[in-house]
């Protein structure tokens, strides 16, 4: 009996120092720390930041990240960066047309934010030290974590499925970011089957005069140089940027498609400077104009090329490789553009939508 109690406690004894020996069981993301109530994440720019647990609404600073925000968990937008004008909100669901606009640039109020209360701030674009001295100082001004995402075209699938973890909408930024994979995985078969001799070269124009353009290499111009355009304006200028050229300049690179942009900011809409573009009898002799290679960029509510250079890019993908090598491109464009929108921006498009998005 007293050997078999021995053997009893033995086992007991052993049992205790198995449990006390044994590894803590890892989180599910070995790249965060969690409590009850925060989490800590190291973001896309590899800052450590802590954030709630549970986030029901963010604050994005900047238009990219404002954009990924709707198209992933608009619920969860605070609001927008600035007030959508009547065209946009003809793409953005009625509960969210009429969001706060806190402001850009130097115009943000900041006590509107605080005031109101998100539990995070977000910002998309170049990851350099830049992005990261200001989003510490942000953190700093506002007392709330700022989390920085990767804004580059080819990062789109990963930045969804980041935002995706944080927010807890991971199977919403799935199918978005699968969708992103899909696309860069499409352009590339595409490309390559554009031969050497058939490359054009493109001219991009922005503003009034339609004569400020994206540099190859550019942030501005990722979306030409990833269809296998040749972009005319191949000019030294610092990343990101885009540049003041001359109409005698345009003229001497004789682009063989024109994309227009047109002015935002003045509501001077790419159809109209595609209508002045060719208008005007100094490009006359341009080879765009006179083999009717001039296009208006679809930028309802978001651009689809270029500011901001967003997620839209994906489906400005599709439509620049359609309209720079159309017998390359084996799609239709109008089924292509209804399944971004469907997915993007939670509408299904009528066809009063669909003439909207190609001629404003």
């Amino acid at each position: 009996m007293k050997k078999h109690l021995w053997l009893v406690c033995l086992l007991i004894l052993a049992m205790c120092l198995f449990a006390a020996c044994a590894p803590a069981q890892e989180a599910d993301n070995p790249g965060e720390e969690t409590n009850a109530d925060t989490v800590t994440i190291t973001d896309m720019a590899g800052r450590e930041v802590t954030i709630p647990a549970t986030i029901n609404k963010a604050y994005s600073h900047g238009q990219v990240s404002t954009i990924m925000l709707y198209q992933l968990a608009p619920d969860k937008l605070l609001g927008w960066n600035y007030e959508l004008n009547d065209l946009e909100k003809a793409f953005i669901l009625e509960e969210y047309q009429n969001l706060t606009a806190y402001g850009m640039g130097d115009s943000v109020n900041y006590e509107a934010i605080i005031a109101d209360g998100p539990q995070i701030v977000i910002n998309a674009g170049t990851i350099d030290d830049g992005a990261i001295a200001d989003a510490d100082a942000l953190q700093e001004q506002l007392g709330i974590p700022v989390v920085l995402l990767n804004g580059d075209l080819d990062q789109t699938a990963a930045t969804f499925r980041f935002l995706g973890e944080i927010l807890g909408v991971e199977e919403q930024a799935e199918e978005l970011a699968t969708y992103a994979e899909d696309t860069l995985a499409w352009l590339e078969e595409a490309v390559a089957a554009v031969p050497e001799d058939a490359k054009t070269t493109v001219y991009y124009g922005n503003g009034e005069l339609s004569l400020n353009t994206a540099p190859a290499g550019s942030a501005h111009a990722q979306v030409l140089d990833m269809v296998g355009a040749i972009n005319v304006a191949n000019l030294e200028s610092g990343s990101g940027s885009r540049i003041d050229v001359s109409k005698e300049q345009v003229l001497e690179w004789n682009p063989e498609v024109v994309i227009l942009n047109g002015e935002p900011k003045q509501d001077f809409t790419a159809n109209a400077a595609v209508e002045a573009f060719l208008a005007d009898p100094d490009y006359a002799t341009v080879s765009a104009v006179q083999n009717n290679q001039v296009y208006g960029s679809p930028k309802t509510p978001f651009s689809w090329i270029d500011r901001p250079p967003g997620p839209n890019r994906l489906i400005g993908l599709r439509w620049a490789f359609s309209v720079i090598y159309p017998d390359y491109a084996d799609y239709d464009m109008d089924t292509v553009t209804r399944e971004f929108y469907q997915l993007f921006y939670h509408m299904d498009l009528t066809d009063e939508q669909m003439e909207l998005l190609m001629t404003a």
